[in-house]
């Protein structure tokens, strides 16, 4: 450990970069520049400039997603903060670890009304896993520290750290700390025994994986452990990538309009073998999906496991030590017996997914179905996909296929306005790859101004605009409870073809399906950011519209 002498921006910055950080989100603000100033001399840590605080987050939540490591954002006090907020609520709810940074006020202004004063603790004391403020310059190092191990800890997640303005400028000796190990619960000794045992009294088993924290090795060892054992897997919501959907085990995903042939295997499922999820509302289907199956629930975080079921053996652990130890031990289960149970599921996957083009509904505009059977076709195995809420992301969900090396970025807190950003983050940090982020119209047009955070930078993401110049979604809704009386859902949009192009970035209108595959290839060409604006016949409002 050494000591070092410099202001509090100083300390901050050496610590983060003693933390491994490589990169960080921002919106400039005044109540920070000595951290802004700092950062001119690490230029190891890439500073991305984005036009929106929520912008910003979401792109830092990406890069949580994407790497298991937080995420970094820095925002300005009270509005900006504010704005960032949608962002650390996405990264609660979806277990994303990631550290927002805020600009505060100076110390001796607290408690009076300030310009642009918020409480840090007492705002953010329940939308992020933990809130705090730095008051000393010595102890950065120490705290931050700390952010970093419960951020990563038991369930990710977002915290957030005030940093006032006086503080930050402010000259102190500290020493700077190397960074804390991280823990990692392991299973008792025992229980991967007693999973084979309530396994082997089975006869119609399925094992669900969700949640944050997965490794590489942890996921292909579930494969493993799924192929020697004959079981079915089912992905929670938005985390399809968590099992290779060519893997002949998978049996599909539990999220918004499932299959229905699923929803219902599951509820005939005598054991449930949950590993990483928090059994959420959207995979339990409004909690209606889990009544008489035992349940056996994996999970880092000991505040899950009962919270809202009672499971047959809950085990508290990190998920890819667990997924190494039950791959070990498949030889010793004989799933023989449940093999044609898995068979039938994924018999349904596949007829589920199946686009038959001959039977299609005559849809005006450019048929989404269509679309996104060639996507199957055009998009490469790596590839990254971010989605936003919407009735759009039904077709990704249902239609696309995932397994890594390919990623999922989405949402589950349900935000509108990630997609943009998200993908521009992953482009940024995965600048090979091609990143496809899918929006509908309403969702674009609360990021859409971090195109020019795209062209700033020179990442390259694809952003295709699924316009039906409506919130679908809330209209879809509207329509089963008020038919025919439309409130507050129609759209007035602008020219998204030419907006884009505005920004500098490459821009495509597509009227028909026809025109897709020639409008994406062009896209993949122009070596710049790209939108492609689908042109939607608002009755397609599902995947099952008729």
């Amino acid at each position: 450990m050494e000591k070092y002498t410099g202001t509090g921006g100083q300390i901050l910055v050496e610590t983060l970069f003693a933390n491994g950080v490589d990169r960080i989100s921002s919106v400039a603000g005044e109540s920070y520049l000595p951290v802004l100033d700092a950062l001119l001399d690490r230029p190891e840590i890439k500073v991305h400039t984005c036009r929106q605080e929520g912008g910003a987050g979401f792109m830092a939540e990406a890069w949580g997603k994407l790497t298991g490591r937080p995420g970094i954002c820095f925002v300005t006090r009270g509005p900006g903060v504010c704005n960032a907020s949608i962002a650390i609520h996405t990264a609660r709810q979806d277990s994303t670890p990631m550290i927002v940074f805020m600009g505060q006020v100076r110390r001796w202004e607290r408690g009076r009304d300030a310009f642009q004063e918020v409480d840090v603790r007492a705002v953010f004391g329940t939308l992020a896993k933990w809130a705090t403020e730095i008051d000393d310059p010595t102890r950065i190092p120490e705290i931050v520290n700390h952010a970093f191990k419960i951020a990563t800890s038991g369930r990710p997640g977002p915290v957030v750290i005030g940093l006032p303005e006086d503080m930050l400028s402010e000259m102190a000796e500290t020493t700077l700390l190397p960074p804390t190990p991280i823990f990692k619960p392991a299973p008792q000794t025992g229980d991967i025994d007693k999973i084979a045992e309530i396994l082997m009294m089975a006869e119609r088993p399925m094992v669900l994986v969700g949640g944050s924290g997965w490794s590489e090795q942890g996921i292909a060892e579930i494969a493993s452990f799924a192929a020697g054992t004959h079981l079915p897997v089912v992905a929670a919501f938005r985390n399809h990538d968590l099992i290779d959907h060519r893997h002949g085990c998978y049996v599909g995903e539990l999220g918004t309009g499932p299959n229905p042939a699923l929803v219902e295997r599951v509820k005939a499922a005598d054991l449930l073998l949950v590993i990483g999820n928090n059994l959420d509302e959207i995979t339990t289907q409004n909690y209606t999906l889990i009544e008489n199956q035992k349940l056996i629930h994996i999970h880092a975080d000991a505040e899950i496991l009962g919270k809202v079921y009672a499971p047959v053996l809950a085990m508290q652990a990190d998920v890819n030590q667990v997924a190494t130890l039950l791959a070990a031990k498949a030889f010793q289960i004989d799933g023989r017996k449940w093999a044609s149970w898995r068979d039938a599921g994924r018999k349904d996957y596949v007829e589920w997914t199946t686009i038959d083009l001959s039977t299609r509904p005559q849809f005006n505009g450019a048929d989404m179905t269509v679309i996104f059977e060639k996507l199957r076709q055009l998009l490469p195995q790596d590839a990254i996909i971010t989605t936003d809420a919407g009735n759009f992301s039904g077709w990704a969900q249902r239609y696309l296929q995932y397994g890594r090396p390919g990623r999922l970025l989405a949402p589950i807190s349900g935000a509108m306005g990630y997609s943009v950003p998200s993908a521009i983050g992953a482009s940024i940090a995965n600048p090979d790859k091609v990143v496809l982020g899918l929006c509908g119209d309403g969702g674009f047009m609360m990021n859409g101004q971090e195109l020019a955070t795209a062209m700033h930078h020179n990442a390259t993401p694809i952003i295709m605009v699924c316009n039906n110049q409506m919130y679908g979604t809330i209209r879809m809704h509207q329509e089963k409870k008020y038919p025919g009386r439309i409130s507050a859902t129609a759209l007035t949009n602008p020219d998204f073809v030419a907006l884009a192009k505005s920004y500098g970035a490459f821009a495509i209108r597509v009227e028909h399906a026809d025109q897709f595959e020639s409008a994406w290839n062009a896209a993949r060409e122009s070596g710049t950011a790209a939108l492609i604006e689908i042109s939607m016949d608002p009755r397609q409002i599902t995947t099952r519209s008729v």
